[in-house]
């Protein structure tokens, strides 16, 4: 790995657990002498990806927040997907709320976020929060669609998370888990992350027809059962017009 890729590689180490570090933190996490440390951190600063709260102490920097508005303004998938979700939105029992989410290395993030009329309680899909590949409707739906070469690779990396998830007891019977997933084409999932929440999701695919994020309701549990045919629909119809956009976006 180059200096320039280990430097990077520290942004990772900014989290709500720890969100400021020192060179001497740094040193000792990433094993690299102070004087290393110190060049990573300048590095990262001067470009504004971290700032110095106090001498010698560092968080992220003003240029996270810029590169954010510019995701929110230019993201393709964002710009086709907002007025989408809006739309799907209204569609929804009170109490709501649509995602947009993406896979992000083993994790899926929240992109977005539309909530109905009735403010609901929070969900763990938050914007920005990581969270797990192998719970929830909203996150299986993407690990569904990832090519097999990727989704055995995961499986060899999470075999006790993938067993303890339900989703197989083996590279066989986890593959055959997501095939029948892949192929109907949505999920429901009931209280997986949220108690008294209802998960229900579809991929949004690229043109290899492999998932390059996911739409979904988050419902009460409380719903009328009935609605719930009506809503995956909803949401495929819904996916359908954001791939259609993205293509068009492609081809212009």
């Amino acid at each position: 790995m180059g200096a320039t890729d280990r430097s990077l590689s520290l942004l990772r180490l900014f989290t709500l657990e720890q969100p400021s570090w020192t060179a001497e933190q740094v040193s000792s996490k990433l094993q690299v002498s102070i004087s290393t440390a110190y060049r990573y951190l300048l590095a990262l600063e001067e470009i504004g990806l971290i700032a110095a709260v106090t001498t010698g102490r560092y968080v992220l920097g003003p240029a996270i927040i810029q590169l954010d508005r510019q995701i929110q303004l230019t993201d393709p998938l964002l710009t086709a997907a907002r007025p989408i979700m809006n739309d799907l939105v209204a569609y929804a029992p009170k109490g709501s709320v649509v995602l947009l989410c993406r896979s992000f290395s083993d994790k899926v993030l929240c992109i977005h976020q539309v909530v109905g009329d009735s403010s609901p309680p929070e969900v763990s899909y938050d914007r920005g929060r990581p969270m797990p590949l192998f719970r929830g409707a909203t996150s299986k739906v993407i690990l569904a669609g990832l090519p097999a070469r990727k989704l055995k690779s995961l499986y060899a990396d999470n075999t006790p998370a993938i067993s303890q998830a339900g989703l197989g007891e083996s590279w066989d019977a986890f593959k055959s888990k997501m095939s029948s997933l892949r192929k109907m084409g949505h999920d429901v999932t009931h209280g997986e992350l949220d108690a008294g929440r209802i998960g229900i999701s579809v991929p949004v695919l690229n043109e290899e027809r492999q998932a390059t994020g996911s739409i979904s309701y988050v419902v009460t549990d409380d719903i009328d059962a009935r609605l719930i045919p009506r809503l995956i629909s909803l949401l495929k119809t819904g996916s359908q017009e954001i791939e259609l956009t993205l293509t068009k976006q492609k081809d212009e």
